[in-house]
């Protein structure tokens, strides 16, 4: 099949493409406005929105609500077998990580937490909900519950930095144990709120949970990814 087979924006998806990559646009380039884009490309607003939002559901661009479209920037590399924070993990491919914290709260443990970590319901628990950036673009967004009975007074410390690290230098506790699941979902509610994307925005869900030296439930973590942002590599045996 031909281009000139295609349905109509996908032809003008690769037309917007190549223009793309002609301009030499660069990570987090703000793209022309749509009614300057279906100007310069002939067509409609509503052509150039379906070609816009294939490209944005491929992932090489994304729009940030009220701002424009924008060329997305290098995915990150994520191994979830490697027992490192994101701090870490970002600068060490080259990025800037920045983590801004929302609230923070002792709370009592809900059904569905106490079902996924043993802790009976109602046991106070610390809540943290934090929005971390990579170069100043916030690709995620996510939920920490602690048990705080190892972790006495960790509200008053400043949860903008490595909450890990925190765990092992103040508390001597480590994550020893964890179980991790991920897939993809729509981004909803207050987590797509906070991110600054539409309600149903494809996103993908990480969860950890976390257990001390001691085989103790140290942490569970939930997060909220913006779907372009990240790419799962794993090493497998031999020597990195």
């Amino acid at each position: 099949m031909s281009r000139t087979d295609y349905p109509v924006y996908l032809q003008l998806r690769d037309r917007l493409w190549d223009w793309i990559e002609d301009e030499k646009l660069s990570s987090q380039q703000k793209l022309p406005s749509e009614r300057e884009l279906s100007e310069r490309f002939s067509t409609t607003r509503v052509t150039i929105r379906q070609a816009l939002s294939q490209l944005e559901a491929e992932g090489l661009i994304f729009r940030s609500n009220r701002r424009g479209w924008f060329v997305t920037p290098e995915r990150l590399r994520y191994d979830p077998s490697r027992d490192i924070g994101f701090t870490r993990y970002v600068t060490e491919q080259g990025f800037r990580p920045r983590t801004e914290t929302l609230f923070k709260q002792l709370t009592e443990a809900p059904k569905w937490l106490s079902e996924a970590t043993g802790l009976p319901e109602g046991t106070p628990v610390y809540h943290i909900f934090r929005r971390r950036y990579v170069n100043e673009r916030g690709l995620l967004v996510e939920h920490n519950y602690i048990n705080p009975q190892h972790c006495p007074g960790l509200l008053s410390e400043s949860t903008d930095l490595s909450i890990w690290q925190m765990f092992k230098e103040k508390y001597n506790r480590v994550p020893d144990h964890r179980d991790i699941e991920i897939y993809p979902l729509a981004l909803k509610g207050l987590e797509a709120d906070s991110l600054g994307v539409n309600q149903g925005t494809a996103g993908l869900y990480i969860q950890r949970l976390s257990h001390d030296q001691e085989g103790e439930f140290l942490e569970l973590d939930r997060e909220y990814w913006l779907h372009d942002a990240l790419k799962i590599s794993v090493h497998v045996g031999g020597r990195h």
